[in-house]
């Protein structure tokens, strides 16, 4: 099973919904560091895995962007903004190289992960940039409240067998660029905060709520303890980290 066909497909009625409560969530986050390299209106670019196209969209109000994806439903084309259906892992590259290279939420969820950044790490011009965004809910784990705890741990579990997720991998991110040439490795971490009504909770929810039906099916969850996990959220204090958003972002040097 994958990507396009479990519990984060497109085909599901709440799928975008979860992608925008996630753009909400995660869109300052990249501008803040796209706008930081200066993109220019000659810069070719390119967001991979974008799939609802909020990064795509605004950074093609200042370059030429190519947004791909494996289901491009959610995209759509503009005057500046090319849509590819295409797979990183497999497919050639999509043209000319990039003066950036955005990718999103991407890396965690492909089973040909380290193949895919030796393809983005090639797609770069020299002295093109590398921004990428991951997730990790394992820190999940060392939460003090059991039931975030369980719900969580089924999630990464479910995440694992359908996707073959890896969601430590980001954080190791730049020892691999190093390896690939890059420099000016930088990294950052932003907390995914539940339980203070704020965009991470909001993220969250819609993901846990499209995720219980398929966990109670498969019985990694009880159904008590998907309506203990919805009580604890309306607790007043329930506030908590469920997870880290690692940011990993770095350079082609000019003479390579």
């Amino acid at each position: 099973m994958a990507y396009i066909d479990g519990v984060l497909s497109k085909d599901i009625p709440t799928e975008l919904a979860r992608l925008r409560a996630i753009e909400e969530l995660c869109d300052p986050i990249s501008r803040a560091v796209i706008t930081s390299l200066g993109p220019q209106p000659t810069w070719r670019c390119a967001d991979v895995g974008a799939g609802a196209g909020s990064i795509a969209t605004w950074l093609a109000r200042t370059a030429t962007v190519v947004a791909t994806d494996l289901d491009t439903r959610y995209l759509t084309p503009g005057e500046r903004l090319t849509v590819l259906t295409h797979d990183v892992a497999a497919a050639p590259a999509p043209g000319d190289p990039f003066d950036l290279v955005h990718a999103r939420f991407l890396l965690e969820t492909i089973p040909a992960r380290a193949v895919a950044v030796r393809r983005l790490t090639e797609w770069l011009r020299p002295g093109g940039h590398l921004v990428v965004v991951g997730v990790d809910l394992s820190v999940s784990a060392f939460t003090p409240h059991p039931i975030l705890r369980t719900v969580t741990a089924a999630l990464l579990g479910l995440f694992q067998e359908q996707l073959r997720t890896d969601p430590t991998f980001t954080r190791g991110l730049p020892s691999l660029l190093a390896g690939h040439g890059l420099v000016d490795i930088r990294m950052e971490f932003h907390p995914i905060v539940i339980g203070d009504g704020g965009p991470g909770e909001r993220a969250m929810r819609a993901t846990f709520e499209q995720a219980f039906g398929p966990l109670t099916a498969a019985g990694k969850v009880t159904a008590e303890q998907v309506e203990e996990a919805r009580a604890w959220f309306g607790q007043p204090g329930h506030i908590d980290i469920v997870g880290l958003m690692p940011v990993v972002w770095a350079r082609r040097p000019e003479d390579r």
